[in-house]
C-alpha cells in the first residue's frame, strides 16, 4: 500500500511541476549587433519574463490564431514552454535558444538590403534564418529601436522568429492573424502594458 501511495505522490508531484514549468531565454551567439549587444541582452531578459508570466499564458490559451499546425491552444502553449526547436542547432529543451545576427551584404541577397530600408514598402524587420536557426534583423530597425530604447519591439521580434524554429509559419494571406505574428504582438503588448512587474507562474 505504501508503494501505491508513494507512486501517487510521485505522479502528482510530476504533474504539478509540469504545470509550473519555467523556461529560460539564452543568447548563444550574436553577430553584427556591436554596441547594441547590451540592448539585445535586455530584450532577451524581458522576453524571458513575459514567456514565464501568467499574462502570456492567458493570452495564448484564450487567443484566436491561424496556422497552429492543427494544435489546440493548450498544445501550442506547451510547445512554447517545452522549447524543442525543429530548426537550427537547437539545444536543451526548456531553453529558448537565440542565435542572432544582422542582415548584411556579405551574407544576404541585395533584395533583403533594399527591403531593410526604413522607407521600404516591404516593411521588413528581419528574416528567420532559412532553416539554420539564426535570426537576422535589419540593422536600420535595430538601431531605430535601440535609440528609442524600444526593448518591447526587439523582444517581440525574437518571439516572432522563434516561433518559426518551433515549426510554425505565416505563409499565405492574412499573416497578421497567424500564431507567429500574434505571439510577437502579445509579447510587445504585455511589455508595453502597465501591468508590470509580471505575475510569474
Amino acid at each position: 500500500m505504501k508503494y501505491v501511495l508513494l507512486g501517487l505522490l510521485t505522479f502528482y508531484s510530476f504533474i504539478g511541476n509540469s504545470q509550473n514549468r519555467s523556461i529560460k531565454v539564452k543568447i548563444h551567439s550574436i553577430k553584427g549587433y556591436n554596441q547594441f549587444e547590451p540592448f539585445a541582452a535586455k530584450a532577451a531578459s524581458l522576453l524571458d519574463s513575459v514567456l514565464n508570466s501568467e499574462e502570456f499564458k492567458t493570452e495564448i490559451l484564450d487567443g484566436k490564431f491561424t496556422k497552429k499546425n492543427g494544435l489546440s491552444n493548450e498544445q501550442v502553449y506547451n510547445s512554447i514552454i517545452q522549447s524543442h526547436e525543429l530548426q537550427g542547432a537547437g539545444g536543451e529543451d526548456g531553453i529558448v535558444d537565440l542565435r542572432l545576427r544582422t542582415i548584411n551584404k556579405d551574407e544576404d541577397h541585395e533584395v533583403w538590403l533594399k527591403r531593410c530600408e526604413l522607407n521600404s514598402s516591404a516593411g521588413t524587420i528581419g528574416i528567420d534564418g532559412l532553416g539554420d536557426g539564426i535570426f537576422a534583423i535589419c540593422p536600420q530597425r535595430l538601431e531605430l529601436w535601440a535609440m528609442s530604447d524600444d526593448t518591447a519591439a526587439l523582444a517581440a521580434h525574437f518571439a516572432h522568429e522563434y516561433m518559426h524554429l518551433l515549426g510554425y509559419s505565416h505563409n499565405g494571406l492574412f499573416k497578421s492573424r497567424t500564431l507567429v505574428y500574434k505571439v510577437g504582438d502579445i509579447v510587445e503588448a504585455i511589455l508595453n502594458s502597465k501591468e508590470k512587474p509580471f505575475k510569474t507562474k
